[in-house]
């Protein structure tokens, strides 16, 4: 809410004698006449005295904390506790309604208070709040339409008389993003929902136009929507996130369309670019789904952060205590919705005067528009009281007059008694129905002052966490998959790997699981790019496709016992020196070694071996690699996990080892930009792999190989139409020259699996070819590939007690290099690629030999990785 004019000043602090002690009284609340008011993430303060001395407004009337001075930054530490926090610090119920009547502090690190001392009317919509859209309305709207919005909304359109209640589907995006765009847009449509692109600049606004989809734009001029904000977004950057302040002034252009479309009367589904609609949503926010009824009747529903059940109930408020991502977003047409979403672009516009003081070249991720739709919603006044699955008649009578305000139609209203008369009759029901009733998802209600000078309730739900996926949910736990079916929508978050030039990430994940719709067609040909941005042209020198498929690892023909150190895989172990001593001298049995990153470390060092040689053979055929699916043995997080999952995630929710996507893994930018050309390991199964090309196959053998088991998503290796047969130790140039003398050159894909892949020489044929892939490997999996695992086993002791810092494993090493002589970029191996074995077990017994490792390090961190010199690591920045 803008602040039209500055709140008067407090009264200046005067010294008193006895410091913390209560003098010149002004009040009920038993403070001074010079005390005033600061806030900070809802909570509220008094502060007095020539300290300023800080009293814990506890229990603060509604509005209280709109009406003080924001705390800036971590700043609240500066103003210290009364009575050292112990009795006195707090005021109580009678002291806080008294204190809450002063005025605001003004001074350094306090920002002006958010609430207007001049109400401006609250602007509703033409038809009244919750009625739908009046005839016309695009012509009052302070939005532009493309001609294939404004046929879609009129008469005889797809969109026309869409029913109050029915949500339209906004998406929010700049030409940048473009193919993010268009693969949304492809799933919804596949749907047949009614949606609007609202464009962030004047190109995506075109090309919208040109694909056919739906788009609006914010009208130039001057007036209200001049000052509210530029109506276009630029970035030097062409992903925006990576820009904080185009990313800041994109959050607020988003909302101000929210808000184009609440007051022209619609009700709104509102989802980031990289959320996909896999089914129907209406469904759950109409009410027809037994579990949402209650939802289907709030103002504000959310998607959440949780990544497992302990939030999906009514003691733990159905996630509304945790972070809410604002990724997917109902908004009914009513007040308070439209409160919430004028004091979230506010509080978004009081950002940016900190953002403006950033180096122009700066990256921030911790800065956004949904941190400050948390802070909103959580700074809002909670109506803990008002409960519409209480066994107490007057708590659910409150919810319900909440409830009949946000939308007063008469079949809205016997709708929602309706509702409420089968959740009363749940209740009446007792044990019989506990079960049924637990299900129904619960609701807060919180009220904020307005604009207007009035108070607003809200009441706000979340969406149901399995069916409105995260992608940690959806991607690393595979919840949806394994407990057999489809989430409603999906959101690409929990990813890696993400770049200013790109979602390198968020793609290789859809990819994986065929919903990335918008690749080329010569990303399936035999020759021919990937697709954008900036496809490597050294792509076009590659023919055909090269696959790894069956089980990476078969454990059950390992050695046993099979004795390792368990930091043998690690390039880095941090935290207190007992830790890292403790580590550095374990060994175990690789079969029975305790879950956690170092098992994980260990186990994929055999996999990544794998790859690597996969990528040699590939090179050496000169056939884009498409991937084995991997497995990780611990999660990916910047925190710690919990036996090696994140914090709350229950063993049957994400068994170990579980399916992982390749950003856990590796840096996929650095894939995207080198000589290493790669296909996900679901390539073949995409419905754009036409037969002809699928059954254009050859499998590669090497003779004594033991037959090759299926991978861990149970998947059979294909059986091929030509089969090549290799001896033990042929090297991978050997290989593709007897894939020419067969005259099976032009074949579509080569198929090899693990065990026969062990059996060939790890070598290219010639020092100079090893030096170059040497060089290529360097960047995919040398120098970038640091990833800290964290686990609660290894941090008793963390956090709580200062004197142990964190403990940690690093992954990862590169596999060994080809040997390539003196003179090549690492310097290793002989002039010569050395004599290759030729026996079987020699060779499996080579590759199952511990690798040296040579540890150095002081204090808190031991390094063994000889891999990454200060030279290479500059030179590999400096291209």
């Amino acid at each position: 809410v803008p602040v039209t004019s500055a709140p008067p000043p407090p009264a200046a602090l005067s010294p008193r004698a006895g410091g913390d002690t209560k003098g010149g009284k002004a009040g009920g609340d038993g403070l001074s006449a010079d005390a005033c008011l600061i806030a900070k993430w809802g909570g509220v303060w008094a502060l007095e005295g020539p300290r300023r001395t800080r009293y814990h407004v506890d229990i603060p009337t509604p509005g209280c904390d709109q009406r003080s001075a924001e705390v800036e930054g971590d700043s609240l530490a500066t103003f210290p506790k009364a009575h050292g926090g112990g009795p006195g610090y707090a005021l109580g119920a009678k002291g806080s309604k008294v204190a809450c009547l002063r005025r605001a502090c003004a001074g350094p690190g306090l920002r002006k208070p958010a609430l207007v001392e001049a109400p401006t009317p609250l602007q509703a919509p033409p038809n009244g709040w919750g009625l739908g859209p009046a005839p016309g309305w695009m012509e009052g709207s302070p939005l532009r339409f493309n001609s294939v919005a404004r046929k879609a909304f009129a008469a005889g359109g797809s969109y026309e008389g869409m029913p109050p209640g029915q949500p339209l589907l906004l998406v929010f995006g700049g030409a940048s993003v473009n193919d993010m765009l268009r693969n949304w847009a492809l799933h919804v449509q596949r749907l047949a929902l009614p949606y609007v692109v609202t464009c962030m600049d004047e190109s995506l606004f075109t090309l919208a136009g040109n694909h056919g989809m739906p788009a609006a734009i914010f009208r130039g001029g001057s007036g209200e929507e001049a000052s509210a904000g530029p109506g276009v977004v630029t970035t030097r950057w062409k992903y925006f996130r990576m820009d904080p302040r185009a990313f800041m002034t994109m959050g607020m252009l988003k909302v101000r369309f929210f808000l184009a479309f609440l007051r022209a009367g619609f009700d709104i589904l509102c989802a980031d670019l990289d959320v996909l609609w896999l089914r129907d949503p209406r469904p759950w926010v109409t009410g027809q789904v037994a579990t949402s009824a209650l939802i289907s009747f709030a103002d504000i529903v959310v998607s959440t952060d949780v990544t497992s059940d302990a939030a999906e109930n009514d003691r733990a408020s159905w996630g509304l205590a945790q972070e809410l991502n604002t990724g997917m977003l109902l908004l009914r047409s009513s007040p308070g919705a439209a409160v919430v979403c004028e004091a979230w672009v506010d509080r978004m516009k009081q950002e940016m005067v900190s953002i403006e003081k950033l180096p122009k070249n700066m990256l921030q991720w911790w800065s956004n528009d949904q941190t400050f739709f948390n802070e909103v919603h959580m700074r809002a006044t909670l109506d803990g009281f008002a409960n519409p699955k209480a066994t107490d008649a007057a708590r659910r009578e409150r919810a319900a007059e909440h409830l009949r305000s946000i939308d007063r139609r008469p079949a809205r209203t016997a709708a929602l008694d309706a509702a409420l008369k089968r959740l009363g009759d749940m209740i009446a029901a007792g044990p019989a129905k506990a079960g049924e009733l637990e299900d129904v998802r619960g609701l807060q209600f919180r009220s904020r002052i307005g604009c207007d000078g009035q108070h607003h309730s809200f009441a706000i739900g979340t969406f149901p966490y399995e069916l409105f996926a995260s992608g940690h949910t959806f991607f690393s736990q595979s919840l949806q998959l394994r407990r057999g079916f489809s989430p409603v929508a999906v959101h690409t978050t929990f990813q890696f790997c993400d770049t200013a030039e790109f979602a390198w990430g968020k793609r290789s994940r859809l990819r994986e699981r065929l919903l990335w719709l918008v690749d080329p067609d010569s990303y399936y040909e035999r020759v021919g790019p990937a697709s954008e941005p900036q496809p490597e042209p050294t792509e076009l020198e590659y023919s055909g496709f090269l696959h790894l498929d069956g089980a990476l690892l078969d454990m059950s023909s390992w050695p046993r016992p099979y004795m390792r150190s368990e930091a043998s895989a690690a390039i880095k172990v941090e935290g207190s020196r007992s830790f890292i001593d403790e580590t550095l001298a374990r060994k175990s049995d690789v079969h029975t070694m305790r879950d956690g990153p170092a098992r994980h470390l260990l186990l994929d060092s055999f996999q990544r071996r794998l790859i690597h040689d996969a990528l040699a053979l590939a090179r050496a055929m000169k056939r884009k690699l498409i991937l084995p699916p991997l497995q990780c043995w611990s999660d990916r997080y910047w925190n710690a996990l919990v036996r090696g999952r994140f914090p709350g995630v229950r063993a049957d929710a994400q068994p170990l080892p579980f399916h992982c996507p390749f950003d856990h893994l590796f840096d996929n930018e650095k894939w995207a930009h080198s000589d290493a050309p790669i296909r996900e390991h679901s390539f073949l199964d995409s419905h754009r792999v036409l037969d002809r090309d699928r059954n254009d196959s050859v499998r590669l053998v090497v003779r004594g190989a033991p037959a090759e088991a299926r991978d861990h998503l149970g998947r059979e290796p294909a059986v091929a139409a030509r089969t090549l047969e290799l001896s033990p130790g042929d090297d991978y140039a050997k290989a593709a020259s007897a894939l020419q003398q067969k005259g099976w050159g032009g074949a579509y894909v080569v198929k090899v699996g693990a065990r026969s892949l062990e059996l060939l020489c790890e070598s290219l044929g010639s020092a100079k070819a090893n030096a170059a892939f040497n060089k290529v490997v360097q960047r995919v999996l040398g120098i970038g590939e640091q990833i800290r695992y964290c686990d609660d086993a290894d941090n008793r002791r963390w956090p709580g007690d200062a004197r142990h810092p964190i403990n940690c494993t690093w992954g990862f090493h590169r596999p060994p290099p080809l040997p390539e002589g003196s003179g090549g970029l690492l310097g290793v191996g002989a002039s010569a690629p050395a004599a290759c074995r030729t026996d079987a077990k020699e060779i499996l017994a080579a590759r199952f030999a511990e690798p040296e490792r040579s540890w150095k390090g002081r204090g808190g961190e031991s390094w063994s990785t000889q891999d990454r010199p200060g030279y290479l690591y500059h030179q590999y920045m400096n291209k």
